[in-house]
Formats: C-alpha cells, structure tokens, sequence
C-alpha cells in the first residue's frame, strides 16, 4: 500500500489494489461513486464500521524497510491503520466465536474535501458502532478531536505610490497587525490544555502587486481548531464581533472575512462498548496500559458524530506527530500488535453484543 502513491484525489490505483486483495482476504467488495473501496463481511449480530483513507498528503519519500522499521508516505498517516483493519477483520472473522458484521472502507480525499466520508454519510446505511484508522499508537484509544474552521480574511486599503509610503495605509502591513490583534483576542495556542482552548495560526499570507505600489489588499488564510465547548457558530458570531470592532478602530483599513469550511468538535464517552473492548483487546495483547487521548487535529470521525448517534472511537498504529513529515515511518511490529488487536477487539464487541442479548432475554 505504502508503495503506491495515493495523494488527495488520486486514489484509483490504490482502490483497485485494495479491491483485489480484500476480495482475496473474504470480503464482499464494491466500490460507490465516490471511489471509495467498501467490504463487508458476515451477516448477523452487530454491525460494525472501520473507516480508514486511502489518500495522503502530497509528497514521496522513498519506501524502504530498515531495522523493522517500514518509511514511506502513508506508513503513519494512515495506510498501516487501513491495512490492520482489513487484516484484523478477516482474522476476526476466522476466529469468531460469536456473530458479527463488519464493514471496512477506504475512503478518499480525507486530506481534503472529506468526499469519501461524506459519500458514506450520504448511503443512509446503518452502524452499531465506528472505528477511525487513524494514528493512536498501538496501546493508546482516540476518544475525541477538535473542531475545525477555516477563514479567509481579505484586508483591504486605499494603496497608493511607494515613493510615499507615508500617505497610504499598508494592506500588508494592516494585515500583519489585524492579525496580532486577532490572535491576542481570539486565540490561546499558549493555554496549558491544548485540546480545551481555542488555537489557532496563519497557513498562507498573499500581498503585493508592481514594485513601485502599495499594496491596496492583503489576503490571509486562518486555520482555527475548536474545542467540544464551542460550537462553530458561536465563534463565528465572536469573530463577526471582533472585525466590526477592529475596522471601527482603524479607520481607512476595510475587513471581510469568509469561512470557506468547518467541523463541529467531537468528544465520545469513555465508557462505551467500543472502548471497553479495545481497551481488553490492547491489555491482552500488549500487556500495557491503556490511554485514552484527546487530539487537536480533526478527523472523518467528527463528519460522523452529528449523523450518527453511535459510539465511536479511532484507532491505529504509528507516531501522529509524523503525519505530514519527510520522516513517515512505521514500527512493523506496532503494525501487527495492532492487528491483532483489531481482531481481538471485534470478537469481544460481538461477544459484549451476545451477552447483553442473552442477559435481555432472560
């Protein structure tokens, strides 16, 4: 998998890699019309989605196996958690002692516009629970994610000629300043509690025009993330608050802002079923304890959790703060702890399943 290159958007050949070896493996493959690869095995007792990607973010990086240790682009983020839902899924299924149903998606452009995910949300299928592939480290459960706003701000001005920059309001230079001003009142990247405060940073910054002019617009893109205590709305209303304000103040410099996207934050129950039994799953296995983590990144799960009323957790080998990086790597026997893992999870899901009927029929 990490050997074929799968960037947002160019999942294709990964998907028909997938489609054959899931199909060889036990499942039932199709593929929908977004792209995405679904199997399905097993046709009673609770039914379960595993949602990995497929895509990565652009850039490879030589694949090469040193050491026990696999690099590659994907190797974290997250082929290796898709990989050990497809492999601890028909191991589970191999083993089973009682029934269950499984379904495995890989879903495209998750790095991007969320179509794979949303084209799952738009089926209207059913699902007693979710699991997310995503980078936890083997012996560490993912019971939360913040959420996620994304704004372009355009600061304009009236420009003028740069042999007389005393005359004109900078749009660049307003921009750095609208900035500052906003992160001192909106933002806390420095709270102790990165998951429970509002963070956030500039990702690309566009000004300037012919040498000789100053520039009359300056354009910033803003990446906020959000957490469970805050709905998107109401940090829109306080940036709406926060603009009229700043252009009050600053006479001459013009603000408008638009949210291109956001994602509602996402923060599960700590004693669901799901949890229960990957945490017996790590213990049996790794002989570890077992952490439950809060990540400051957003994923397909916080998508799911406004439709979906079902516990959910995400899960998966590898180092997060890799994802992204020219240093992707992961640890093959992390990799393979955590399969087994993901098969002995799923057999406990559907025993916990069996015994709460039993105990209901009695």
């Amino acid at each position: 998998m990490v050997e074929i290159y799968s960037p947002s958007g160019s999942e294709e050949e990964l998907a028909k890699f997938l489609q054959d070896q899931m199909t060889s493996q036990g499942f039932k493959v199709e593929r929908d019309n977004a792209g995405n690869v679904i199997g399905h095995m097993g046709d009673e007792g609770p039914n379960m989605l595993l949602c990995g990607h497929m895509d990565t973010v652009p850039g490879e990086i030589p694949v090469r196996i040193e050491n026990g240790i696999l690099y590659g682009r994907g190797a974290v983020d997250a082929k290796s958690s898709l990989a050990a839902m497809i492999s601890g899924s028909s191991q589970a299924m191999k083993r089973r002692t009682a029934p269950f149903r499984v379904t495995v998606a890989g879903v495209v452009e998750e790095e991007g516009s969320s179509a794979g995910a949303k084209a799952m949300i738009a089926s209207g299928k059913s699902y007693d629970l979710a699991v997310f592939g995503e980078p936890s480290g083997a012996s560490n459960i993912i019971i939360g994610y913040k959420g996620s706003l994304q704004l372009h701000v355009t600061i304009s001005t009236r420009g003028g000629h740069s042999a007389s920059p005393w005359l004109s309001k900078n749009s660049y230079e307003e921009a750095y300043e609208f900035w500052r001003a906003f992160r001192s009142s909106l933002i806390n990247n420095e709270s102790e509690s990165k998951f429970s405060a509002v963070t956030g940073c500039v990702t690309n910054a566009v000004a300037g025009g012919p040498n000789t002019n100053i520039p009359s617009q300056a354009r910033l893109a803003i990446d906020i993330r959000i957490p469970p205590t805050i709905k998107a709305a109401e940090m829109i209303e306080r940036i709406e608050e926060f603009t009229k304000q700043y252009e009050k103040n600053h006479e001459g410099v013009r603000i408008l802002f638009a949210v291109k996207d956001h994602t509602e934050a996402f923060l599960g129950q700590e004693d669901s079923i799901v949890i229960r039994a990957f945490r017996y799953a790590i213990r049996k296995t790794m002989k570890c304890q077992v952490s439950l983590v809060k990540k400051t990144g957003t994923s397909d799960m916080n998508l799911f959790a406004k439709p979906y009323s079902i516990p959910m957790i995400a899960y998966g080998p590898g180092d997060s703060s890799l994802d992204h990086t020219d240093e992707e790597r992961i640890n093959l026997n992390e990799y393979l702890n955590s399969v087994e893992i993901y098969a002995n999870a799923i057999q406990q899901i559907a025993s916990l399943k069996q015994k709460s009927l039993i105990s209901q029929t009695r």
